[in-house]
């Protein structure tokens, strides 16, 4: 597994450091030999970007992490030498001697301590940066267990986890303060006798007075003319402020008074960036795929979240996380849950809504077809595609059957977390199989993880794992509506997850596509059976 995560950042992450990178590394390893800290002990990841020190030893023994992507490019675009010298000193400063440290005693966090959003890669980077033993402490966003080896690679930039930091005001001559936000590790957890819990219960206790004490309820959010809003915070907390504080998103008013329709969704662009819009603003999701896909994500120093869509949701309240930090209430017996945002997905399944565009050519697409007064188009993503017609669809076909055959196998022989990757593995291969082909892939993948969560004991993963089937369950129904194991896997999904009305819905579906085969198979077999008289014999044929 740990090879696979390795070989997984590789695609995921820079090989090299940056020329900036480079000269930032060579002068600030001058400037910590001055405080102390030797380059012996200093171990710097090229593929990550972090330089780790390594200071004392033992029990007085600590790791710091000083994140060269995030102050590089700020020691680049100091205006002089004397400028650039000072942010090097101050760097070594506030790293080398611990002064951006997360604190030795619990207490003296204070409001410092705080929730924060990183990309699933990024902790998966970082974890496999630190020396053996060492851990990063994280969970999702509802504070459930982030299982990465069930991830597709593609999908570690999109998935988000939780992670707690203490926050640092750096004054920098000429610069002004300059947050700086030092992860807080297993180890610390450790000497501070208290579980991730309830430090992290205390991490949302700051963040709900840092919320109110900051921008009134009608200026938490700037409205775009298209309807679409982004957070106003601008505090390096907006996007974990929205996802780990639904309520203000759910509540969210336009200045105007003009009423949403659909349901919420959102992106958590970059951590000072969360944008919100409506499942039925086909222009307010429009300037949210621009923003994100064609503004954010092209510039690395925007800091990139995700460049997925959300969707908000009301959800019953399954009861036993109910007293988890995260899990926040949304009225009696219901809590507010993410999913990610499908047009027309579950459980809803509602008519209307439109979809997120990726790149300049959907957003194109979806101005002029506005402008022009006709339908807005509505796009679908990952895996929608068939096989290109010609010479190379049969061997990519053949490669797929393979790929499946030997995730089939690891299915059959319980190795289910093992059958997933191997379905994924399928469903990587270029160009996509056909709709039908792939259905059957994810279908299976959604049986593997709900034989995952036939063997959790823990409720909280259990019903991971239950999203994750309906998640799987649900991609396989949109490739091919008529396949009857695809509702039906969603159907075991939602009883899990205890969605009853859902949970019939999609059993309905099931039996009405298992009926509609069958009535199929039958007049097919009638129809060979009463035409094989005067068929000839077939032919050999090559295949």
């Amino acid at each position: 597994r740990q090879i696979l995560k390795q070989a997984a950042l590789r695609r995921l992450l820079p090989e090299m450091a940056s020329p900036a990178q480079s000269e930032f590394l060579e002068a600030l390893y001058k400037a910590l030999a001055k405080v102390g800290v030797q380059k012996p002990q200093c171990d710097f990841d090229d593929q990550r970007g972090n330089l780790v020190l390594n200071v004392g030893t033992g029990s007085d023994g600590v790791t710091r992490v000083v994140p060269v992507t995030v102050l590089a490019p700020q020691y680049a675009a100091c205006d002089s030498e004397n400028s650039r010298a000072e942010f090097v000193a101050f760097t070594a400063e506030a790293f080398g001697k611990g002064a951006t440290d997360v604190p030795r005693e619990f207490q003296g966090c204070g409001n410092r301590l705080l929730p924060q959003l990183w990309p699933v890669g990024k902790i998966m980077a970082l974890q496999l940066s630190l020396p053996n033993g060492a851990e990063v402490p994280h969970c999702g966003l509802h504070g459930e267990t982030i299982q990465l080896q069930s991830e597709r690679v593609e999908d570690l930039v999109e998935c988000v986890g939780v992670v707690l930091v203490c926050e640092y005001l750096a004054q920098i001559p000429g610069s002004g303060p300059m947050p700086v936000e030092t992860l807080v590790l297993a180890s610390d957890l450790m000497r501070w006798g208290i579980g991730f819990t309830e430090v992290l219960e205390k991490a949302m206790e700051n963040l709900r007075a840092r919320t109110k004490s900051g921008p009134p309820a009608d200026k938490r959010w700037e409205y775009h003319p298209s309807g679409c809003a982004q957070s106003a915070w601008g505090d390096h907390f907006d996007a974990v402020r929205a996802a780990l504080l639904p309520a203000l998103v759910a509540r969210r008013k336009r200045p105007e008074g003009a009423p949403d329709q659909g349901g919420q969704v959102v992106a958590f662009a970059t951590p000072s960036c969360a944008l919100a819009t409506t499942s039925k603003n086909a222009l307010g999701l429009c300037f949210m795929g621009d923003t994100v896909h064609t503004k954010i994500k092209p510039d690395p120093s925007r800091q990139l979240l995700s460049t997925a869509a959300f969707r908000l949701m009301k959800m019953r309240d399954a009861g036993e996380a109910s007293n988890h930090p995260l899990s926040q209430k949304a009225g009696e017996g219901f809590v507010w849950r993410w999913l990610p945002y499908v047009p027309g997905g579950p459980p809803l399944k509602a008519c209307g809504e439109f979809s997120v565009p990726i790149d300049a050519g959907e957003v194109e697409a979806i101005l002029n077809a506005a402008e022009a007064g006709k339908p807005v188009p509505v796009f679908t993503h990952g895996g929608s595609g068939t096989a290109t017609a010609g010479s190379k669809a049969a061997p990519v076909l053949e490669t797929f059957a393979k790929k499946k055959e030997a995730a089939n196998a690891f299915f059959k022989a319980g190795e289910f977390v093992k059958a997933i990757a191997a379905y994924d593995a399928a469903l990587n291969v270029k160009p996509l199989p056909s709709g039908a082909e792939a259905a059957i892939a994810h279908a299976n993948a959604a049986q593997a993880m709900l034989n995952l969560a036939a063997s959790e004991e823990d409720e909280t993963r259990r019903q991971g794992c239950a999203a994750e089937a309906l998640r799987r369950g649900n991609r396989a129904g949109e490739l091919d509506p008529t396949y009857a194991k695809a509702h039906a896997r969603c159907a075991a999904a939602c009883d899990i997850l205890g969605e009853v009305q859902a949970a019939a819905e999609f059993r309905s579906r099931a039996e009405a596509c298992g009926a509609a085969a069958e009535q199929k198979r039958e007049t097919a077999s009638s129809c060979a059976s009463s035409s094989s008289s005067t068929v000839a014999p077939p032919r050999e044929a090559a295949h």
